[in-house]
């Protein structure tokens, strides 16, 4: 047997489970810091990003940034070519300024020139173009047109059990990659550590965080964001969090238990925030926990929360993942949901690991739920719409030993003649070619399939190979069933069309 040296880095692993903090609870326990609705109002920021909308650099020498007089962003005098007769025009204090990205949304359904600068007022309250034709573009954009270059002020919360080595994390180094993007002091990380065992360390933890609450509010005054994270360990058997350590061994208690003691005392900075649980999938895998994880959700009124569904889930292989996210959606100000395929499709070491669940804020028709969506690695090979291939025949124990994969195509016949037939894969066949396979048991060799399961390819995180299967969403609560009564002598929609099927090696 070798030694085990190496240190457990999977966020998953067993635990003493107990219903509620051990000891007493303290007499005068510290509150959490909740705010009321009036200080929950966020003001919208004075400030302008610091980086140029095109290029995506900064003020230097003699590079100046002109400010949008519509939204916060900003363009370099490099990326603008405005004429040298014109410069002090421009620089009046009745001219204003509006950025290619307000002019590109304004212009969606009728093209029309880029002019800039304008006198008085912004076009659409009867502004006229300053300059004598059209401001000529010298750059190139390197973000989408609508990006929002790091505007807004920023805190990442790292929310980690035990001692800072417990889990390993990529969050620091996405601390590092984002502080580059605020040179002036709009960036906050803050490392919050909790050993949550006993109601002595509970209430020691709550009257810890009052200065640092204070500090994040103070900094997101303005209309700032948050992005958190929460790194832990889940009990295989129950999904339950763990949090802390009691007596040199790992103690886990229920999700609800654990998220509303650990986040209790940042509900007022948790607001419309984004989270990530690094945790492994049992949370997932068990109902009851995974529930009361959405429910947390809610109840702290997070904007969105990403989890993943790997039973030993290994924080370091979302690095990339969680880069891309911090770029598109912390630094561009990208809609997350909307942005999602983007970042699945820089991450495919991340979906031979895991699947991928989004949790999005869906408050239509004045109901509070989740819009839950989860993502799964597609291999044409190994992982046809995300369900895996097995790495072994459970016959023979042969490895690699598939046959080439037999598509069985649905054949969806309109009887519509304007519209064309559909086809479609919806069965893959699989046979093992060892030859030997099944004769030790009297059994022919090992044959199986796998079926399509609802959902679909994305095709902005597709590849020649491989992709990302999305599944349909769901909402959180589920809606409640509806008792429909049935008319006779109606048909019914899919009596207008007949399916068949066949076989075929694709």
């Amino acid at each position: 047997m070798s030694k085990n040296t190496a240190k457990k880095r999977a966020a998953g692993g067993c635990a003493r489970r107990i219903s509620a903090p051990l000891g007493s609870p303290a007499v005068s326990p510290a509150p959490a810091s909740p705010s009321s609705p009036e200080e929950d109002e966020v003001v919208q920021p004075d400030t302008h990003s610091p980086w140029c909308l095109i290029c995506r650099d900064g003020a230097d020498g003699d590079v100046g940034l002109y400010e949008c007089n519509a939204c916060p962003r900003v363009m370099c005098h490099k990326c603008i070519a405005v004429p040298s007769d014109s410069l002090e025009l421009v620089a009046r204090p009745d001219i204003v300024f509006m950025c290619l990205a307000c002019h590109t949304q304004r212009t969606v359904k009728e093209p029309g020139p880029f002019h800039g600068f304008y006198k008085g007022s912004l076009p659409e309250l009867g502004g006229e173009p300053a300059l004598q034709g059209f401001l000529q573009l010298t750059g190139r954009f390197e973000t989408g047109s609508c990006a929002t270059l790091a505007a807004k002020p920023i805190a990442v919360i790292h929310f980690i059990v035990g001692g800072s080595d417990e889990v390993v994390t990529p969050v620091p180094l996405l601390s590092l990659y984002l502080k580059y993007f605020f040179p002036t002091g709009g960036y906050i990380y803050l490392k919050v550590l909790f050993d949550v065992t006993t109601h002595k360390k509970i209430s020691a933890y709550t009257r810890a965080q009052e200065a640092r609450f204070a500090e994040l509010k103070a900094h997101l005054t303005h209309g700032g964001r948050v992005l958190a994270s929460f790194s832990d360990h889940s009990e295989e058997d129950s999904g339950w969090l763990f949090t802390g350590k009691e007596k040199g061994s790992f103690v886990a208690m229920s999700v609800s238990q654990v998220l509303s003691t650990v986040l209790g005392p940042y509900s007022g900075i948790l607001k419309a925030a984004t989270m990530i649980f690094l945790v492994c999938g049992s949370v997932v895998a068990h109902v009851e926990p995974f529930r009361e994880l959405q429910d947390a959700i809610l109840n702290f009124d997070m904007a969105s929360a990403i989890i993943f569904s790997a039973t030993r889930f290994q924080p370091l292989v979302a690095t990339n993942f969680l880069l891309a996210l911090a770029e598109q959606v912390v630094v561009e100000q990208f809609d997350l949901r909307r942005a999602f395929p983007t970042l699945l499709s820089l991450s495919s070491r991340l979906g031979q690991h895991t699947k991928v669940i989004l949790m999005t804020r869906d408050d239509a028709n004045g109901m509070r739920k989740l819009l839950v969506t989860t993502f799964a690695r597609a291999h044409i090979q190994t992982q046809p719409w995300g369900i895996q291939v097995p790495a072994q025949c459970p016959r023979c124990g042969s490895t690699n030993s598939w046959s080439e994969r037999v598509g069985a195509k649905a054949f969806t016949e309109s009887l519509n003649s304007g519209v064309a037939d559909q086809v479609s894969v919806s069965r893959y066949l699989y046979s093992c070619l060892y030859a030997q396979c099944g004769k030790a048991q009297g059994m022919p060799c090992y044959k199986f399939h796998i079926d399509k399961p609802p959902g679909s390819i994305i095709n902005a995180a597709k590849s020649k190979s491989s992709g990302w299967f999305q599944s349909p969403s769901t909402t959180f609560p589920p809606p409640s069933p509806v008792v429909s009564l049935s008319i006779q002598g109606k048909r019914s929609a899919s009596g207008d069309r007949e399916v068949s099927t066949k076989r075929a090696r694709v």
